[in-house]
């Protein structure tokens, strides 16, 4: 593994940050978590059965994850008529998980 430093800045946490940002990884920790987000990630919303649908995941499960995801506030929801749309609530959760990627593809 190569160590490369773009920075000489580290970072620090506040003790009483910490808590949230390990919350961060634990929920990002979850493969059917990164794909629902990764899905969000390129549509402005989609539903639970759209969701289910492209990562051929039974509704329950997505049902489940989502709900995860809205308790961390990774995601918002928005009902329309009997249908419930999910999109991204935090721009960050793209951006650690674009930085993740380029990370394991050694960018």
């Amino acid at each position: 593994m190569k160590i490369a430093r773009t920075s000489t800045q580290g970072v620090d946490f506040k003790e009483s940050e910490l808590d949230e940002v390990i919350t961060i990884f634990k929920t990002l920790s979850d493969p059917s978590r990164v794909k629902i987000l990764s899905t969000l990630s390129k549509e402005e919303s989609l539903s639970v059965g759209n969701i289910s649908d492209r990562l051929n995941m039974e509704i329950s499960a997505v049902s489940h994850q989502l709900s995860i995801l809205k308790m961390q506030g990774f995601v918002t929801k928005k009902r329309v008529g009997k249908h419930v749309f999910y999109s991204l609530d935090d721009a960050c959760i793209t951006d650690i998980m674009k930085r993740a990627r380029d990370h394991v593809a050694g960018r």
